[in-house]
């Protein structure tokens, strides 16, 4: 009894240690099972996740669709979509082939508002331009312009003589106030001769010579108002300082004195008031074209209301005509119609512009130089054409320098409809400018013009500092 007890007892001694190794295992393989579980469990929460993110990014795909839709319906080119499923925008959305204004992202679902003016560009992502779509959480923004569209649109603001003729057209609902200042200078010599001829090449009577010159400052505030994207509308005041200085060498007797005469005028001048309308998009390589009208008014003191030297005055038979005091207006209502032609050719731009001045006749009391009442005189001003053309450089992100070239004729004016000899010129103009993009919202042009013949300025000199805002 004793072994079996013993034998038994050797089975449970034998026994109990198979069964304590067991037990551990069967622990470490229902920790592995709970530890699956809660894998699976994060696998499936991370799956919902990127299911959201899957859903948040299409839904931004049809927000921007939307927008390009409606960007296309106003006329426009918009930024294409790149990535597959995504629908991020991979290029900067432009109006008319020209580039924001404005590099802030607009909220999603709102209106771009663009400068329909500016030369067209490529719709392609700058370098280093970003393609992926956005992270979850961000809004899709639309890109802004590319650094080289900004340096196009530089050069167009900078060209002093496209600066109010329709060169930038001003964005849908933004106002720019425009305030300048302007000199003139002009410089002209006369030669005159009283007396008569015997014979050829010999001269009897009084010669005389005279020097005159004008000073022109022209402080003036402009105003511009995008009512589309491809309207705008603007008026201009000028106020006008003028100075003038006339140097005769008059004979007296057998010797000759200088005598110098002066004037000044001070006022408001000519008030204007005009329009611009871009009439393409210049996609395809074609140039923007924008038609202009300008509207110049008589507010400005006329010539013919100034008071002049008769020749009762002293040293009158010598100044007989020279006016006491100076205008600051042309006397004559006008209207301007001209088109800008604006073609971007790397690594500058093109432009050009073609105007006719048309002066509207009206009747004029015409001073009497004996100092009698004045004359009603039917006076028709002659037409005005000029064309412009130049080219713009952009220096770099901020500075942009142009160059151009104005050429102007004055055809024969018209007196009682008879035709006024001598009344028709011409004249040309050099110009340049420089521009700085001070901030976002402001910039500072400077601009040089040279005069080419004996009736243009001899310089003038122009300064403006556009600040563009929203209303």
């Amino acid at each position: 009894m004793t072994r079996p007890l013993l034998f038994v007892g050797g089975l449970s001694v034998v026994t109990l240690p198979i069964t304590a190794a067991a037990d551990p295992n069967a622990d470490d393989l229902a920790k592995l099972r709970a530890e699956i579980k809660k894998e699976i469990a994060a696998l499936k929460k991370q799956e919902a996740k990127l299911q959201q993110q899957f859903i948040d990014l299409d839904r931004r795909s049809q927000l921007l669709d939307t927008q390009l839709r409606m960007l296309r319906a106003a006329g426009t080119e918009g930024a294409e979509t790149a990535s597959p499923g995504g629908g991020a925008p991979g290029s900067s959305a432009t109006i008319s082939g020209s580039p924001t204004p404005s590099s802030a992202p607009p909220a999603a679902g709102s209106e771009v508002a663009q400068a329909p003016a500016a030369p067209p560009v490529p719709t392609t992502p700058a370098a280093g331009q970003p393609t992926s779509p956005p992270a979850s959480g961000e809004a899709a923004p639309i890109q802004g312009p590319s650094a080289a569209q900004q340096q196009a649109r530089q050069v167009v603001e900078t060209a002093p003589t496209l600066s109010s003729a329709g060169g930038v057209l001003t964005p849908k609902g933004q106002f720019v106030l425009d305030p300048s200042i302007e000199y003139d200078y002009w410089s002209q010599n006369q030669l005159g001769v009283n007396g008569f001829q015997i014979i050829p090449g010999i001269t009897f009577g009084n010669i005389f010579a005279n020097r005159v010159e004008q000073n022109i400052t022209t402080a003036a505030l402009t105003g511009r108002y995008g009512i589309t994207d491809r309207w705008e509308v603007n008026a201009k005041v000028p106020y006008i300082y003028n100075s003038g200085q006339t140097i005769s060498l008059i004979p007296i007797g057998t010797t000759a004195q200088l005598l110098s005469v002066s004037a000044t005028g001070t006022g408001i001048g000519d008030i204007q008031f005009g329009s611009s309308y871009q009439m393409n998009s210049g996609n395809n390589g074609w140039p923007v074209l924008v038609a202009n009208a300008l509207f110049k008014t008589a507010t400005g003191i006329s010539p013919y209301q100034v008071p002049i030297v008769t020749v009762n005055d002293p040293n009158g038979q010598f100044l007989e005509g020279q006016p006491k005091s100076l205008a600051t207006g042309t006397g004559f209502y006008a209207i301007e119609p001209s088109l800008t032609v604006l073609l971007p050719t790397a690594p500058g731009v093109l432009f050009a512009n073609l105007q006719d001045i048309h002066n509207f006749g009206r009747t004029v009391d015409v001073q009497n130089v004996s100092g009698g009442p004045g004359t009603p005189t039917y006076l028709q001003p002659g037409e005005n054409p000029a064309i412009t053309f130049g080219i713009g450089f952009s220096l770099n992100d901020r500075a942009a320098l142009t160059f151009s070239y104005q050429q102007q004729h004055v055809f024969t004016a018209y007196a009682n409809h008879q035709a006024i000899a001598g009344s028709s010129y011409s004249f040309g103009t050099f110009n340049f400018g420089l521009g700085y993009q001070i901030s976002q919202s402001t910039r500072l042009n400077l601009s040089v013009g040279i005069g080419a013949g004996p009736n243009t300025p001899v310089a003038k000199v122009l300064l403006e500092l556009p600040y563009k805002f929203s209303l």
